[in-house]
């Protein structure tokens, strides 16, 4: 006896929820079947039930990215209630097809696992469509070893070097499409750093930035799409440089990054490396190495190893090695002790350093 269903039936229903059931019904060993030609093997309850499991699980994921979306993009409570609501139909609709299992109305729970599964696809194309998040962690190296404050390196020159201070602006985060158009990222200004706690300059009462290490900036609200690269600049664009009183992102006087010796007019310190070298007589001393200048301003430009999905659904985090070692290639302290606004043939080597110390190491696009 063969068990029927509408014409009308989806073919996603008959595939993925009874993949293995022809419904030319053949009776498990030891078991009558003749008295109710309709019922079904054991084997085809468990998978029923076990897809009923999976859209539950589905559901539950689902579930999760959602409140994560609301949460980066800041949902009102009426939108929070709605998508609770939704949810808990859904969830309804999963519950009752357990029950219509239990009672053996094929129909019935195809009905309930068809509507559900529609519900799940959509709920499933929202997200593939909303704003996702991005992490880019640009890890500190001194060529093949980790960077760190206090610790001896020894450039390819020979020059043996402590460092106190790094500090650089990350700056206009675009993504780069696969047809080569960009995307911005809205306020994408990020102080990235590895200090010692030190005073801040030039305010009317006194304040202290605390130690701090980070490598890393988080950045939500990217536009859903694929891409294949990403651009970001090293310092801070004329718009905001040339006036300070203008700001977006991290910018701010009191990072203690701006300066009033940088020409004409204050300025960001777009770069500041610090700390000790060795000189020719075996002594030491500080070296001081800034720029600042509109000059200065660089864009690195890199491609992913593979293209990326970005959306609510897909989690994507861009490790880069960003290697120090690469601002000494062209420069040396025992000969060039310090750069600053007067100093505009090192400043633009400097600069080309910062824009040469980066390069891809992976790129993680997994599912969230």
């Amino acid at each position: 006896m063969t068990l029927h269903f509408p014409s009308s039936m989806p073919r996603f229903v008959r595939a993925s929820v009874l993949s293995a059931l022809t419904f030319t019904l053949i009776p498990a060993c030891g078991e009558d079947t003749s008295s109710n030609p309709t019922t079904l093997s054991v084997t085809e309850r468990q998978e029923l039930n076990q897809r009923i499991s999976e859209l539950e699980a589905e559901v539950t994921r689902l579930e999760g990215q959602l409140a994560e979306q609301q949460q980066q993009q800041g949902a009102t409570e009426q939108e929070k209630q709605a998508l609770s609501t939704e949810l808990g139909s859904l969830k309804q609709q999963l519950a009752e097809a357990r029950e219509l299992l239990a009672s053996q109305d094929w129909d019935g729970v195809l009905v309930k696992l068809e509507a559900a599964q529609g519900e799940v696809e959509r709920l499933k194309g929202v997200l593939a469509a909303t704003d996702g998040a991005l992490s880019l962690n640009a890890g500190l190296v001194f060529g093949s070893a980790p960077f760190a404050l206090d610790q001896t390196f020894t450039t390819a020159g020979g020059d043996s070097l402590r460092f106190t201070e790094l500090r650089y602006w990350l700056s206009n985060v675009k993504l780069r499409k696969q047809d080569g158009t960009k995307v911005a990222l809205a306020n994408s200004y990020h102080l990235l750093e590895v200090i010692k706690a030190q005073a801040v300059d030039g305010t009317s009462s006194p304040a202290t930035l605390p130690a701090n290490r980070r490598e890393q900036v988080d950045m939500v609200a990217v536009p859903a799409g694929v891409y294949t690269g990403i651009e970001f600049s090293i310092g801070v664009d004329p718009t905001y440089n040339d006036d300070l009183s203008r700001q977006a992102g991290e910018l701010h006087v009191l990072k203690n990054m701006t300066s009033s010796a940088w020409m004409w007019f204050t300025s960001y310190i777009f770069t500041k490396t610090k700390g000790q070298y060795v000189k020719v007589d075996g002594t030491s001393d500080t070296f001081a190495w800034e720029t600042g200048t509109n000059a200065d301003y660089r864009t690195v430009n890199l491609d992913f190893t593979a293209p990326v999905t970005v959306n609510s659904q897909k989690q994507v985090k861009v490790n880069l090695r960003a290697d120090v070692a690469a601002l000494f290639t062209s420069l040396s302290p025992r000969t060039t002790p310090t750069i600053n606004a007067s100093s505009a043939t090192e400043r633009a080597t400097l600069s080309d350093g910062f824009k040469a110390m980066f390069s891809v190491v992976s790129v993680d696009n997994s599912n969230r």
